[in-house]
């Protein structure tokens, strides 16, 4: 068996990602949700109703993945679907339920109760620092802090603030 210190960089990050996810999701099942669902209604309670494709954008994952999971937090009565004309313009919108208000509510709570497996300050900038450098296409200098915002316009929490 190969030692992790022998393991490619690759290897590492998804293996750190996979076991955090574990981790994250077993203690939010305890009031109905999964890590992926409270990423969705965090940036619907933030930014209010949005069109899927802005949706998708935001969270950095395909309009076919998101629809697969709006489909079925839909059924779970955590977001909805908002008419077109209620805000102003065509597409399809979604919002966050009042049911998903009160679990993402639970959900923090239960977060402030608990790390999220070890991630300090530190490490929660380099990674934040290497998403950066490859949304833009090019590796990240190992070290530096990258000082400027998301591609979307919007920036990243300081890291010693929570996740969100």
């Amino acid at each position: 068996m190969q030692n992790e210190g022998d393991w490619e960089p690759v290897r590492l990050l998804s293996t750190a990602a996979r076991l955090v996810r574990r981790e994250v999701d077993n203690s939010l099942r305890a009031v109905g949700l999964t890590q992926e669902r409270v990423t969705v209604l965090r940036v619907l309670l933030a930014d209010g109703p949005m069109r899927r494709a802005e949706l998708a954008r935001r969270l950095r994952v395909t309009a076919q993945t998101l629809g697969t999971a709006l489909a079925s937090m839909a059924g779970q009565g955590l977001v909805e679907e908002v008419p077109a004309g209620t805000v102003g313009r065509s597409g399809r919108w979604m919002a966050i339920s009042e049911r998903g208000q009160k679990l993402l509510a639970d959900a923090e709570n239960l977060e402030q109760d608990q790390s999220t497996a070890g991630i300090g300050p530190e490490l929660r900038l380099e990674l934040m620092t290497l998403i950066r450098g490859l949304e833009h296409g090019r590796p990240p200098s190992p070290g530096m802090p990258s000082g400027t915002g998301m591609a979307d316009g919007s920036r990243l929490a300081a890291p010693a603030d929570p996740p969100g």
